[in-house]
């Protein structure tokens, strides 16, 4: 038996199965017939992917078993690879878990958000118009130049308004 031969038996092995003509009892018997069958005239196990599909096939009514609730129903359930796909798709992250609390509250470190271009030119043009204000305002002081402002005279005391 050469590994061309046994991958068809275990292809028909699978259309047996699906036609639903064998139990699980039947098919752990025929499958291991069939791998002591080719250990017998090869002198090696079956490949990996041989011993895979006939795995596979020992435990066929748990991978096609659509309901949508086996992982509670059932005491050690085993989810085909679309399954734990679409399991994996409507789980959340743990990440969420870590940052949101159980009241709903988002307790996530506040980051400042990126300015835009527009903002950013925005924001320097009115703080630039607002500094040369400031500063003509506070020269205006220093020179004494600004109404309302007055000195005193500390070895005087007198006030002298500007």
């Amino acid at each position: 038996m050469d590994k061309a031969l046994l991958h068809e038996m275990i292809t028909e092995l699978q259309q047996r199965t699906k036609a639903g003509e064998l139990d699980r009892i039947q098919r752990i018997e025929e499958i291991t017939a069939l791998a002591d069958a080719y250990f017998d005239s090869a002198g090696e196990h079956p490949d990996s992917i041989a011993l895979e599909r006939m795995a596979n096939l020992v435990i066929y009514e748990e991978l096609t078993n659509p309901h949508p609730d086996k992982m509670a129903r059932e005491e050690y359930p085993i989810m085909s690879e679309t399954q734990r796909e679409e399991r994996n798709k409507s789980e959340a992250s743990e990440k969420l878990a870590e940052e949101y609390g159980a009241d709903g509250r988002n307790y996530k470190v506040p980051t400042r958000r990126k300015r835009s271009s527009y903002e950013e030119k925005f924001v320097d043009r009115v703080a630039r118009a607002r500094n040369k204000e400031r500063r003509s305002r506070y020269n205006d002081f220093v020179k004494g130049r600004s109404s309302g402002q007055f000195t005193i005279n500390i070895e005087t005391g007198e006030k002298n308004s500007h």
